[in-house]
Order: structure tokens, then sequence, then C-alpha cells
């Protein structure tokens, strides 16, 4: 009986010793001096009309040495951008890796610096690039000096070629009411629009339905002051600040009926969020789904008054990245995109009738004039 005691305390103490020495070792490894990438996305600002352009890359050291590190970059594997579209829910395309060269790949950080000394990545062919189109790249830090980050060792370098919007639909007391398919309901969705407001007034319909999901500016006969960006009906809530007027933004609501969660961005970017328990809606319920103004609504009509361009209604909850990389412009056949103006003047108008892009549905309107802009859209 004593030796079993013996021979228990022992195991114990030589699991102890290998228990600390594992965690000494782990703790050893998250001290070590490593190589990474500050960001794991680089996005470049494209210039109209310029087919090459310069792009620097430096990494950087998790802490700081008394010697040199040497580090050397790489145009990593096409099969990383699937794995990272995958990840994040985006449809970025593979930037052709022989457009991209690093004419000299190796830096150095320097003893008792902490970053390398930038190299050069020049990308080339981008006129070719298709506009409204996101292209990514892959670039590889490597170090024969101390070890890489796992996972930091990667920093995509994500080009967007401007789309250019020079011609926007003209709202001052005009409107279109959509009749979405019969039975259509929405659980989770997404609205999102291009707005110019030339001055608010006390409520502006922007798109929706009328006290069942509404995008409007302002509420003052509710308490909502001009300005206030407001979702509105079964639920509601509002902007932090005032949209401001006379100038270009993108406004965008969604709801993602499994978690609840409802997000409101302003040019791509979150401004305010909540928490909803609610099934959907019926786009087609009580006065209908309606842009630019409730015509014939007996409480006011509340028209939008100003420019509007890039109207979308989708089935789907838009992710944080696909709100900010499609605010110009998406693909028409997009999975989930439900109802599509462009207002550039492309789309097809018979008498009262404006058709969609997304499903052709059929819009009745009272007019929409397409203004023509002295410059293209830029949301900052």
């Amino acid at each position: 009986m004593k030796n079993k005691h013996i021979c228990r305390s022992l195991l114990m103490g030589g699991l102890a010793l290998l228990l600390g020495a594992c965690n000494n070792e782990s703790e050893n490894d998250l001290l070590a001096e490593k190589v990474y990438f500050e960001s794991s996305e680089y996005q470049v600002t494209m210039k109209e009309e310029k087919d090459v352009m310069d792009v620097n890359i430096t990494s950087r050291l998790s802490n700081l040495l008394s010697s040199d590190v040497n580090v050397s970059y790489e145009v990593a594997e096409e099969s990383l951008v699937k794995e990272y579209n995958a990840k994040h829910g985006t449809g970025y395309l593979p930037f052709n890796a022989q457009n991209a060269k690093i004419k000299t790949p190796q830096a150095v950080i320097e003893a008792g610096a902490t970053h390398a000394r930038p190299v050069v990545l020049t990308l080339s062919g981008l006129n070719s690039l298709e506009a409204g189109k996101s292209y990514i790249l892959p670039v590889r830090v490597k170090s024969s000096s101390v070890p890489t980050v796992a996972g930091e060792d990667i920093e995509y370098v994500i080009l967007a070629k401007p789309i250019l919007i020079n011609k926007v639909g003209t709202f001052t007391n005009h409107y279109i009411s959509v009749k979405f398919p019969a039975g259509t309901f929405f659980k989770s969705f997404t609205y999102e629009a291009l707005v110019y407001s030339t001055g608010w007034g006390s409520n502006n319909t922007i798109m929706g339905c009328e006290g069942i999901m509404i995008l409007r500016v302002g509420d003052e006969g509710g308490g909502i002051s001009r300005g206030i960006l407001q979702i509105a009906g079964n639920q509601h809530y509002e902007s932090p600040d005032k949209l401001p007027a006379n100038k270009w933004c993108h406004v965008a609501i969604t709801y993602d009926q499994p978690s609840g969660k409802t997000v409101l961005y302003l040019n791509g970017t979150k401004w305010a969020e909540s928490t909803w328990n609610i099934a959907g809606f019926d786009p087609n319920k009580d006065v209908g789904f309606n842009i630019g103004k409730l015509a014939g609504f007996p409480w006011g009509e509340r028209p939008f008054r100003g420019y509007m361009s890039e109207l979308r209604v989708w089935s789907v909850a838009r992710t944080d990245k696909q709100i900010k990389q499609f605010m110009l412009g998406v693909d028409p056949k997009s999975d989930g995109l439900e109802l599509y103006y462009k207002l550039d003047g492309s789309e097809k108008v018979e008498g009262d009738i404006i058709k969609d892009a997304a499903k052709n549905l059929d819009g009745k309107t009272n007019g929409i004039n397409i203004a023509t802009l002295n410059e293209p859209i830029s949301i900052k």
C-alpha cells in the first residue's frame, strides 16, 4: 500500500513538472519576438485613369530587439482569396498576381525599432479592372530572423475600381409605389439608398411601409427632430445625430431575424443598433411600399426633397463588409436583392410604370426626372 502511495506521488509530481514546463513554453512562446502585419487589410484608393500605382508594404515586430531583423514579402497564393471571401461573406475578385511586382522584397527592422522599412508593391493593369468590382491581393511576410505570428502574416490589399454616378433621380413631390409579389414576407431585410437632401422637412420619406417598416428622416409630430434618421413602424429607433443636408450620404438599415440584431449605417459605418423580436413584415401591407413620399396618404404625404440613387431592398441582412463595399453599386442579380432602382436613366419606363433592375417589378410613379451632376457622387 505504501509503495502505491509513493508511485502515485511520483506520478503526480511528474505531471505537475510536465504541465509547468508546458505552461512556461506557452508563456515563452507568447512573449517571443515575432513579425506580423499591423492590419490584415490595406484599402487602396484607385485614381481615375491611372494604369499603374505603387503601394507601400510594411510589417512590425512584437517586441524590441537589440539586433536587426530581416523580413521579406511575397505575393501569396490565390486560394487565400476564396478563404477570405468565405470567412467574411464578401465577393472580392482575385487581383492578377502577374500584375503585382515587389521589386525589392527584402527589408530590415533595425535594432531598437518596431517597424520595417517599407517596400514598394507595384500594381499594373488597373485600367482593365471593371468599374464597381472589388479586387484583393494577399501578401505574405516572412522572416529568417524570428517567427511570424500565425494568421497575421498575411495582408490583403483591396482595390475597388470606383463607380462614377453622374445621373440621379430628382425628388420634390415625386414617388415610386411598388407592389411586391403576393405572399412576400421579409423575415430578415436590408434597405439601402444614396440620398442628398436640399433641406429637411418635418417628415421625409426615403422608403418603406408606413406603420409597418419605413425608413424616414424626422417625424416632428412624433417627437423626432428634423434631420434624424429613423426606422419606424412595428419597431423603431433613431440615429444619434442629424443626417447632413446638401451632401451625398449612403444610409442603410439591416435586420437579421434569427439573431434579432438590427443596425443603422451611415456611409458604410455602423451608426446605431438595437435588438428586435419580430418575425418580419409584409411589404404589401396597409398602404404598401413607397419611395420618396406616401402618395395620397390622408395624414400627410411626407415628401423627400432632393436627389436619390441606388435604392435597394434585400430579403437578407447584408453584412458590415457588404454594406461598405457596395455603396455605389451592386450586381442586379445578387442573391437576396428584391428591388433595385439605380435612377440613372437606365430603368425602363412605360407610362406611369418604372421597372426595377432586380426582379423587373412594376413601380407606379408620377415621373422621376433624371438630373446630371457636375461631379460624380463621392461618399467619405
